[in-house]
């Protein structure tokens, strides 16, 4: 076993994440001479070359890439590790959740947790579910609230349902009288679709949905939100999909109308998603608990 200081690990990090010398010295408070003779020391300790040097600019080699894959998630870790304990008894909480689930399912809770715990910061970061499972996955969220298929899995990621929902066809006026009430999502391929973006969930939900029964989805329009989507197919611009509660007062939307898909697609959740292998706060615990026992 290498035995190497850790702030070597740290300079490297720091040299490889700026890809320069300077910035790395300026970032440390060091000389930029430092910064070269820790990296040449921790070099010959692990016996390669870490770095392509030239006059002006310096490159990883194979090795540094390695290394610095798992430094850099090691030196995420410790910055989550700190930042947990700083905030465990203080109270805040980081959160992601995506716009819809935001305004269309959570707001009611945020704002009657806050009023009975005003001393807990809530940080929410407004993000795709996939993009906040990922930030899980690294240890820079504490918790997300996620939209997901109800046979899907994540690694390193324990998923608490908290609702139910299905996607909604919708459809303006003109693709309403010319689909009908009811039809099937063959039908649907001779209308114009607009979606999400594909680095979504819902969007890798509708894709697998179509490809379950032989047809590939090739959306006309792709969006960044449900509400853009509402807005879009009220003008006839073509048929889309929404969660259903996003369409509860139609009073709202009278220029908007639900189509039955036959056979109706499957059910999709919105679930608490959590990292199995680091612990959650107290203030996190505390606001998961205090929405499901409001749901009850």
């Amino acid at each position: 076993m290498i035995d190497i200081n850790f702030e070597l690990y740290k300079i490297f990090y720091f040299t490889a994440h700026y890809m320069s010398f300077t910035k790395a010295a300026d970032a440390l408070f060091v000389t930029q001479s430092s910064i070269s003779q820790s990296i040449k020391q921790l070099e010959e300790k692990m016996g390669v070359q870490l770095f392509k040097r030239n006059k002006k600019r310096i490159a990883l080699t194979k090795e540094g890439e390695i290394l610095f894959t798992h430094v850099e998630q090691a030196f995420h870790h410790i910055k989550t590790a700190e930042r947990k304990i700083e905030n465990y008894n203080i109270g805040e909480i980081h959160v992601g959740a995506s716009d819809t689930i935001c305004k269309y399912y959570l707001l009611p809770y945020l704002k009657d947790f806050h009023k009975n715990n005003p001393e807990i910061k809530i940080n929410i970061v407004n993000q795709p579910s996939r993009r906040t499972l990922e930030m899980i996955q690294e240890g820079l969220m504490d918790f997300g609230i996620v939209a997901v298929s109800e046979d899907r899995n994540f690694e390193d990621i324990e998923l608490s349902t908290w609702k139910t929902y299905d996607e909604v066809c919708i459809a303006g006026e003109y693709y309403f009288n010319l689909l009908g009430p009811t039809c099937q999502l063959e039908d649907l391929m001779e209308c114009p679709m607009i979606t999400l973006r594909e680095n979504t969930n819902t969007r890798q939900f509708l894709d697998e949905a179509f490809q379950s029964r032989g047809l590939y989805l090739q959306p006309e329009f792709e969006m960044v939100s449900v509400d853009l989507i509402i807005e879009m197919v009220k003008a006839d611009l073509g048929v889309g999909f929404a969660m259903e509660d996003t369409l509860k007062d139609l009073e709202v939307h009278k220029d908007l109308f639900q189509i039955k898909i036959n056979p109706p697609l499957k059910s999709r959740k919105i679930s608490f998603a959590v990292s199995q292998s680091q612990p959650l706060s107290e203030a996190s615990k505390k606001f998961i608990d205090h929405v499901k026992k409001m749901v009850k």
